[in-house]
Order: structure tokens, then C-alpha cells, then sequence
């Protein structure tokens, strides 16, 4: 590809500044460290090296977000041949989606998919992250089940899952991560459900109760929200942190799994955008339009990327599921 600009929105953050240090060394001179505080981006890039630069962008104030893509890659090939949109690159939704399309090629298609994230509370996360989190303890959602959407609520219908050792089982509760939404469309799915397990299993335990009695209406509230988040300081995890991830799926009286377990989320989410993003500048992905990671990027090359960073996605064999 040429040597334009990798525009990284957020690209201080505890997730952003990952992505931006694991693309920096192959595309020198071309990544570009942006959020709304500019003296931030700079600094970030300065510390990341390899020619990365800082530049300021607000989603507020549109004039500025046309001076960002300014000699962008991405938005240089929008003018010319149509745009190569993948949404959805973290890990639920991103890495889990590849993995879905892994297990689903080697079933034939995915009837039901059900996916399952453990995450540690002493992970490191994002205040935006975190933001997010609040929020969605009370936003009722659907889910799709044999067909029919029906009600849910974030921290309800708790379900054993086994997750890789040394992890093991742990109670898993539906939470909406948006990509069972889709699965419905792109992989024609008659079930699609997401789960959240968190650790200790104590916490979570807790949010059931918070959800079931309605106190997360009032902690969503924007000034708790703040509140709250003001408390939560980004930081290292903790030596003993893991997360793991689980892909579960049917079709035709067959079923099959994909796991993943890694030391930290934050990490792993941005080894899952940075593979995405060479797939892009690889030309990878070939069609023009807005696509999710299940239809447009290819498992094994994939896989291949995260495994250089320490993460193995592991294949089930595929077996008989009972009537």
C-alpha cells in the first residue's frame, strides 16, 4: 500500500495506545495517535516511536474530524473506489466473530451461536469502557432465540460455562455485546446470545441483584455515571489477571467450540483491531462496504497474527449433539 496515514480515534487510550504500539514498527511514519486532547496524542506518540504522530479530533466539532483524515489511508480509498468498513474489531465483538466463522466452516453453518466472556475486575479497562458498562446494566435488549426475538435484562438467565483451564466453569449471565444482534444476518442464525461472566464470581453475583432491584437505573444516570468513573484510574492488571472467551456453535445435530484465554483484555482487544487493520492494508478485504468480521476476514491468517502475540485460539472437534 501506499505510505498513508493509519488514523488511530482514541489512540491514547488504554486500548487505543496498544493498537497504535502494535502497528507503529511495520508502517513507520504512517500511524497517527488522535483524541480530543492533543497535547495527550503527542505525547503518546512521541512514546510509542517509529514516526508516530499526534493529532487532535472531536467527533463535537466536525471541522475537525475532516482535518483528521487528512491523508488518511482509509478515507483517501473512500474518495476513490468505495470504502472498506469493518465494524466490530475488539474482542466480543471482533475476535469472537472469527472465531464463530471458524467453527461455523467447519460445521457447514451456525444454526445457534452462543458466546461467553470472562473478564477479571482487576483487568484494565478504559474509562469509556467502563462508561459503556454502566450504561448498559439497565437497557433492556432483545435476544434471539429459535427464531423470535424476545426481552432480556444484562445480568440474568446465569449459565455454567466451561471455560479453558485453568479458568474452569463459572456462571455466565446474557449481556449485550452487539454482535448477537447480527448474527441473525450474516451468519443466519436461529440463535444468537452473548454471555458476561466476571470475576470474583462474588461481583457478579451482586450485579444480579442490582439489575433484578432496578438500583442500575440509577447508577446509569450520566452524574453517578461520572461519579463512579472518576474513582476508576486506568491501570496495569494485576499479575494474576486472565481472560477467556468461548464460542459455542450448532448446526444440523452437530456442534463445536473455539477458545481463547489470554492475560489481558485490554491487550488482546488491541492485537484483534491491529489484525484487522493489516487485513485492510493488505487488501484482504476486497469488496467495498460495511462489513462484520465474521464476513469478510479469513480465520486462519487470523489466527496466525494473534498467535504472534501469545494468543492461540483453540479448535474443538466436532461432535454428535443428543436430540
Amino acid at each position: 500500500m501506499s505510505a498513508q496515514g493509519i488514523l488511530i480515534a482514541g489512540g491514547y487510550g488504554v486500548v487505543g495506545r496498544r493498537i497504535a504500539a502494535e502497528l507503529a514498527p511495520d508502517y513507520a511514519d504512517q500511524v497517527i495517535v488522535a483524541g480530543r486532547n492533543l497535547d495527550r496524542a503527542k505525547t503518546t506518540a512521541t512514546a510509542i516511536g517509529y514516526g508516530a504522530r499526534g493529532r487532535e479530533v472531536d467527533v463535537n466539532v466536525p471541522s475537525s474530524i475532516a482535518a483528521a483524515l487528512n491523508d488518511v489511508a482509509v478515507d483517501a480509498a473512500a474518495r476513490v473506489s468505495g470504502a472498506r468498513v469493518v465494524l466490530g474489531t475488539g474482542i466480543v465483538p471482533g475476535i469472537a466473530n472469527v472465531m464463530v466463522r471458524a467453527v461455523a466452516e467447519t460445521l457447514g453453518g451456525a444454526e445457534e451461536i452462543e458466546t461467553s466472556l470472562l473478564l477479571s475486575a482487576s483487568d484494565a479497562a478504559g474509562p469509556a469502557s467502563f462508561d459503556y458498562f454502566l450504561r448498559e446494566l439497565s437497557m433492556p435488549f432483545v435476544v434471539h432465540v429459535d427464531g423470535a426475538d424476545c426481552p432480556a435484562r444484562a445480568f440474568s438467565d446465569p449459565r455454567l460455562i466451561e471455560f479453558p483451564p485453568p479458568v474452569g466453569a463459572r456462571p455466565a449471565y446474557l449481556f449485550p455485546f452487539s454482535d448477537q444482534v447480527l448474527y441473525p444476518r450474516t451468519m443466519g442464525a436461529r440463535t444468537a446470545l452473548t454471555r458476561l461472566a466476571i470475576e470474583p464470581a462474588i461481583l457478579a453475583k451482586l450485579l444480579t441483584v442490582v439489575v433484578r432491584t432496578r438500583v442500575a437505573s440509577l447508577i446509569a444516570r450520566e452524574p453517578v455515571r461520572q461519579a463512579v468513573s472518576k474513582q476508576r484510574k486506568d491501570r496495569a492488571p494485576s499479575a494474576d489477571t486472565l481472560f477467556a472467551l468461548r464460542v459455542d456453535v450448532t448446526n444440523h445435530g452437530q456442534s463445536s467450540d473455539a477458545t481463547l484465554l489470554g492475560p489481558a483484555q485490554a491487550a488482546a482487544a488491541a492485537a484483534g483491531a491491529a489484525g484487522v487493520v493489516r487485513c485492510l492494508l493488505d487488501g484482504e478485504v476486497v469488496e467495498p462496504g460495511a462489513w462484520m468480521p465474521e464476513q469478510v476476514i479469513d480465520p486462519g491468517p487470523f489466527f496466525s497474527r494473534l498467535a504472534t502475540r501469545g494468543l492461540n485460539v483453540e479448535l474443538a472437534p466436532v461432535v454428535l449433539r443428543s436430540a
